[in-house]
């Protein structure tokens, strides 16, 4: 096990945001992103958020229900969030740790997105305990999450992004998508939301880059920090919650893409690689060294050995396993989209 603080280092090779190249923030500061001229982030936040609640709570298909991903205040909602991930119901956690991978993505329309992501989220339900196989709680209010995202409508274009997210569901949906609500208290950091990692792609079949990623709790209070190559980049406080978030009962993991339908065809925009789990760790997205946060603070091997997915014969997870070497756990994720995905036997 490991300290949160003193995390080793990773074999595979990691990414620094495009604007470290030319400089630095001074010590105390905090690095703030300029919106691209390109950039619509009021209309990409009218028409999409990107979670309400992590999608079914079961290890099958997620179904048809739009409402598990959608807020009733958009405005006309003209497409559906696919799904492709792996989540861990196993103990009370105080966070989690990942490596999310980096991959060049072509996002086929404007509107859309594609991303992968690390998540936390805890219930409602007063009574709700988790053990390992159970089935997570069927509403799960409070949630942060922190991943990259391709969204050409909200920053100009359609390179990989750092983004945070939470979402407090006290009876009234408040989804807030890196500073929209001004809940996340930045911390001098050499990481802005927004950052750009588009030096270095991962190569299917060839290197592979990720940003390691984590949420967790202070142990002597109620913050969630939010870490980038365990850098804290700042914390959520629980004022913005509506109810207690004390604890996290799941953690979720994997890829998410917007389809809007274009033309009335499943969209072509990929997750991850674009290549389907079948194809394996080497050429399909992979979370690598996915760790839970236990009650002291340190990094512990957990299992993130079930999956939810939504179209699953066009974009899916795969458990992969525990490194024998390392610890930590492996999904791969992902898949290419397209027409195909709307033919049921695909």
């Amino acid at each position: 096990m490991r300290s949160m603080a003193a995390a080793a280092s990773l074999p595979h090779h990691h990414t620094e945001p495009t604007w470290r190249r030319h400089g630095s923030c001074p010590p105390g500061t905090v690095a703030i992103r300029r919106d691209s001229p390109f950039a619509n982030p009021e209309a990409a936040r009218r028409r999409a958020s990107p979670f309400r609640r992590p999608a079914a709570a079961t290890n099958t298909t997620a179904g048809s229900d739009d409402s598990l991903y959608f807020p009733e205040d958009m405005d006309n909602p003209k497409g559906k969030v696919e799904v492709a991930a792996a989540y861990a119901c196993n103990a009370a956690y105080l966070g989690a740790r990942a490596t999310v991978p980096y991959w060049k993505v072509d996002v086929a329309h404007p509107d859309e997105f594609s991303m992968s992501y690390l998540l936390i989220g805890y219930p409602l339900e007063d009574r709700f305990m988790p053990f390992p196989g159970r089935t997570p709680p069927s509403t799960i209010a409070n949630q942060i999450a922190v991943g990259l995202v391709a969204w050409p409508s909200l920053y100009g274009d359609s390179l990989l992004r750092l983004f945070v997210y939470y979402t407090n569901d006290g009876g009234v949906h408040n989804n807030c998508f890196n500073l929209d609500c001004g809940g996340f208290h930045l911390s001098p950091s050499p990481f802005a939301l927004g950052d750009s990692w588009s030096n270095s792609d991962s190569q299917i079949g060839g290197e592979r880059y990720g940003v390691p990623l984590g949420i967790h709790r202070d142990p002597a209070g109620e913050n969630w920090w939010v870490t980038v190559m365990d850098h804290p980049i700042g914390y959520y406080p629980p004022t913005v919650f509506d109810t207690r978030f004390p604890e996290s009962f799941y953690v979720e993991m994997g890829g998410r893409v917007l389809d809007t339908r274009t033309g009335g065809n499943h969209t072509a925009t990929p997750m991850g690689s674009g290549m389907p789990v079948c194809a394996g760790s080497r050429f399909a997205a992979t979370v690598m060294d996915y760790h839970a946060v236990n009650y002291n603070g340190v990094l512990a091997n957990d299992k993130a050995d079930r999956t939810v997915t939504t179209t699953p014969g066009c974009y899916d997870a795969r458990p992969i396993g525990s490194n024998p070497q390392r610890g930590g756990y492996y999904v791969a994720f992902g898949g290419p989209g397209g027409i195909y995905c709307d033919r049921p036997d695909w």
